[in-house]
């Protein structure tokens, strides 16, 4: 559907859990050209965010710590990300956005003011830094946690599943009614970081289709990992032969349904 010059596209109602077929996905420019290659045989349309030059210089290409998926066709941009290719992007396929009024810095919790966690119809984050337009979204429906990079450091399996090696955020989800997977921390690449993140590693391409940036070979908990995602009926697919990388999250936009 066209309306003016936008084309109007079946946007992920939920925010990481698509109810079909992902077709266009969000992603840090410096993964876009890399991920782009990997989801092209799924037929998947990679959009490139730029760099964010107001957080650490490791963390620049994490999209996580620059937009928030409100749900629908309703985002959120960092400063950084507004006026930019990818936000024409984004209103061309009929997205309706905010900008983040939030000033970033180079140093947590300063630059986490986007990252919050959107699994079901709840949002999860550090109530003392998330930002206002995400509170207001989830008002009611908001829970205050102790880590910043929440979106980061869980990997949604499903509505009522989620993987993650935050103790703190593992107890709120299980308080919450999921079923919840600890994992070991470590073992996931990020680089300039000891070790990165499982929900930066990890996204639903579908219901049933959960990909990984790399193997997950050397991870202590493969074979746990694998077995959960068995009991929740997800197939798993690696996008590369490479260790299992934290990117800074994949952020699945359009769906096919």
């Amino acid at each position: 559907m066209t309306i003016g010059n936008r084309i109007m596209r079946n946007f992920v109602e939920y925010p990481n859990l698509p109810a079909g077929k992902v077709i266009i996905v969000g992603v840090g420019e410096t993964y876009a050209s890399t991920l782009e290659s990997a989801l092209k045989p799924y037929g998947v349309r990679v959009l490139s965010c730029p760099d964010n030059p107001f957080v650490d210089g490791r963390l620049r290409s994490h999209i996580d710590l620059s937009v928030f998926h409100l749900g629908e066709n309703n985002f959120v941009l960092s400063t950084s990300a507004a006026q930019s290719d990818f936000e024409s992007q984004l209103r061309e396929l009929g997205a309706e956005i905010l900008i983040s009024e939030l000033r970033q810095a180079p140093v947590y919790p300063n630059d986490a003011n986007l990252c919050a966690l959107s699994l079901g119809s709840r949002a999860y984050h550090n109530i003392n830094i998330s930002d206002g337009l995400i509170r207001e979204r989830f008002l009611g429906r908001f829970t205050h946690v102790a880590q910043g990079y929440a979106k980061c450091a869980v990997c949604p399996v499903t509505e009522h599943a989620a993987i993650t090696s935050d103790v703190g955020m593992a107890k709120i989800l299980f308080k919450y009614g999921l079923d919840v997977l600890e994992i070991a921390p470590g073992s996931i690449v990020l680089e300039g970081f000891s070790e990165g993140f499982i929900g930066g590693a990890a996204f639903k391409l579908a219901p049933d289709i959960l990909a990984f940036t790399g193997r997950l070979d050397s991870h202590p908990d493969k074979a746990a990992i694998l077995g959960f995602l068995k009991k929740h009926r997800v197939k798993a697919v690696f996008l590369s032969s490479a260790p299992i990388t934290d990117m800074g999250s994949v952020l699945p936009i359009c769906e096919n349904r």
